[in-house]
């Protein structure tokens, strides 16, 4: 170890405070006034105070191997109409939530919900209340559509969004691999034999996953001839009405899709899956689903959300980042019954 490193106890001495207050200080835990952690912080800084990281390993087990401690509130932050708030949202967006408070709990921190559009809320109003509450981070729900914009002071805030729905300001996002994962289920399709693949995709989907389904499900259609390149099935949104003509129309042997409906319209024209045809889906909910395609791992998405934004914190980074990082998770072959091998 570098006999000159500076450490807490050079700094308590500084600020006459116990080595205790200024650990926690350095912690942004709460329970230290505003006051004392900046003046904390400043002295950390003027001293180039490096946290030793064979003392941050052994910290890191100790926490581990007993039950941690309280050591904030976080603010799950939700701009959505009271009406859309968890009656209407995608199950992937409930266990964004769920993931998110389990390892909350683990790490010693609360998750309290705040809805920003509530009656007689305003963002300055809200961004106040959470300050004086010593609420450090924010985690930022989904936003019920693509390319939204928000008008609240992050400044005083660590902040953490999930997927690409938030256009304007651009904020660290936690997010499944979307392309990988189209890339991942083609790769699957492709082993078992299926020689026509057909997208059908709602365009607010492909603009929610700023066009990284469609794009990575045309690279792989790149491998196949011509002839089997099946047009995708791009709609506001899809119904039988214009699903059912698309698949009559180009006749895939294997469907990808999110689309929930999609067995009950294939069986109403005969299809019998995956007897005569295979299904597919790009984002399941369930890993144990009879379903084949892609689990998202959404829970992990909500719990590395977390771990992310307690980073934030402990690095003191707050506001809207100069450049905005994206933490994509990997989602998981699911196999299921919806496919099965075919013929040579």
């Amino acid at each position: 170890m570098d006999a000159l490193r500076a450490t807490q106890k050079d700094i308590a001495k500084l600020t006459d405070l116990a080595q205790a207050t200024v650990s926690m200080a350095l912690a942004d835990n709460p329970r230290v006034s505003k006051e004392t952690r900046k003046r904390v912080h400043e002295v950390a800084k003027q001293l180039g105070y490096r946290p030793d990281p064979n003392l941050t390993a052994l910290s890191a087990y100790r926490k581990c191997s007993k039950s941690a401690k309280y050591q904030a509130t976080l603010a799950w932050l939700v701009n959505d109409p009271e009406s859309e708030l968890w009656g209407t949202i995608p199950l992937f967006y409930r266990d964004y939530h769920l993931g998110a408070v389990e390892r909350a709990k683990e790490l010693g921190y609360q998750v309290e919900e705040h809805q920003l559009l509530s009656n007689g809320m305003t963002p300055k109003r809200l961004s106040g209340l959470l300050w004086t509450r010593n609420i450090p981070g924010i985690l930022l729900s989904p936003q019920a559509g693509p390319n939204r914009t928000m008008d609240f002071d992050f400044s005083k805030f660590s902040v953490v969004t999930f997927g690409h729905t938030l256009a304007s300001p651009e904020v660290h996002t936690v997010v499944s691999h979307q392309s990988k994962s189209m890339i991942k289920l083609m790769e699957q399709i492709m082993k078992l034999g299926y020689k026509r693949p057909g997208l059908a995709l709602s365009k607010q989907s492909n603009q929610r996953t700023l066009h990284n389904w469609s794009s990575a499900f045309w690279a792989a259609q790149q491998a196949l001839p011509l002839e089997n390149r099946v047009p995708m099935c791009f709609e506001d949104k899809i119904t039988e009405q214009n699903f059912l003509p698309w698949f009559k129309e180009h006749r895939p042997d294997v469907v990808v899709t999110e689309q929930k409906q999609a067995p009950e319209w294939l069986n109403s024209v005969g299809e019998r899956i995956p007897e005569t045809l295979g299904l597919a889906y790009i984002a399941l909910h369930d890993e144990n689903s009879n379903y084949s395609g892609i689990h998202e791992n959404s829970k992990l998405i909500g719990a590395r959300a977390l771990e992310f934004l307690v980073d934030l914190i402990h690095r003191r980074e707050q506001g809207v980042p100069e450049v905005p990082l994206t933490l994509m998770i990997d989602g998981t072959w699911v196999e299921g019954t919806t496919l099965r091998q075919q013929s040579a």
